[in-house]
């Protein structure tokens, strides 16, 4: 007993995932190189704060950090909502944008290499994988998007979402759920739910949802993008100065301890020295 109290403690004022957080150990633990074109598809998980790949941008510009992400969301959505294969057809998304130099004028986009992207991050519904009813749909499209994925030549890759405020269990349960459905597709998995897990260990005043219990805060989304970077890229996010913020920035202070959570939750999931 008191063993396991110690371990407990130890756990709880560690900034590294703690082992009861998951029993699966995840297959793949990098990609190689690192992708710098990446589609991001899932829900209002990704979407809230005016998106979560503006914060990703924010981040790795800061850091000078190469990557840039497309994003495309349904509320509510599952990916069996998602026409992934149509997303990656090579005149559809990111095949044209905007020049921001003021003149209105659009820039039709040319990739030597054929692929638009090089990675796509698959986010289920945030109840999806362990949800009874639901969880058939994810392990079905999980594999079925993974297979059109891989036929453009990019790399498929799976978020895992966090618990919700009220339901502390579900970490586990969802970082299980997702790390054995990417093993299966031997795809990447995204410890974003273990990094809110552990910033809460850390920080419990820290609020990282609304007052729903689900959707993120500015705080949350900016641990989500950082952890996001920090596994895509394997560069930490720690030094950034940009402080994300739809409406109000973090304060450096909650900026520096979330991208510091993040790359150690990243380290430690995937093994990393």
């Amino acid at each position: 007993m008191k063993k396991l109290f110690i371990a407990s403690l130890l756990c709880s004022l560690s900034l590294s995932v703690c082992a009861a957080d998951y029993s699966i150990k995840p297959k793949v633990t990098e990609l190689t190189p690192p992708p710098t074109r990446v589609l991001l598809v899932g829900n209002s998980f990704m979407y809230y704060n005016c998106g979560v790949n503006g914060y990703i941008s924010g981040l790795s510009k800061s850091l000078g950090i190469k990557i840039s992400t497309t994003m495309a969301t349904i509320g509510g959505a599952g990916l069996d909502w998602h026409l992934v294969k149509t997303y990656l057809r090579k005149d559809g998304l990111a095949s044209y944008s905007t020049l921001n130099d003021g003149s209105n004028k659009l820039s039709f986009n040319k990739y030597p290499d054929g692929k638009v992207f090089e990675a796509v991050v698959l986010q289920d519904n945030s109840q999806g994988p362990i949800h009874p009813e639901l969880s058939k749909f994810f392990k079905k499209y999980a594999a079925i998007h993974s297979k059109d994925i891989r036929d453009t030549g990019a790399t498929p890759t799976f978020l895992m979402t966090w618990a919700y405020a009220d339901k502390p269990e579900m970490t586990k349960q969802l970082a299980d759920a997702t790390i054995a459905v990417a093993n299966q597709n031997n795809a990447l998995v995204i410890p974003v739910g273990l990094a809110f897990a552990n910033a809460l260990k850390q920080r419990p005043d820290l609020k990282l949802t609304v007052a729903d219990n689900r959707h993120p805060t500015s705080a949350g989304t900016y641990l989500e993008a950082a952890t996001i970077l920090a596994a895509l890229t394997k560069k930490s996010p720690e030094g950034a100065s940009y402080l994300g913020g739809c409406e109000k920035p973090l304060t450096e202070k909650d900026a520096a301890f979330l991208q510091k959570v993040a790359w150690d939750t990243v380290k430690n999931f995937y093994g990393w020295k």
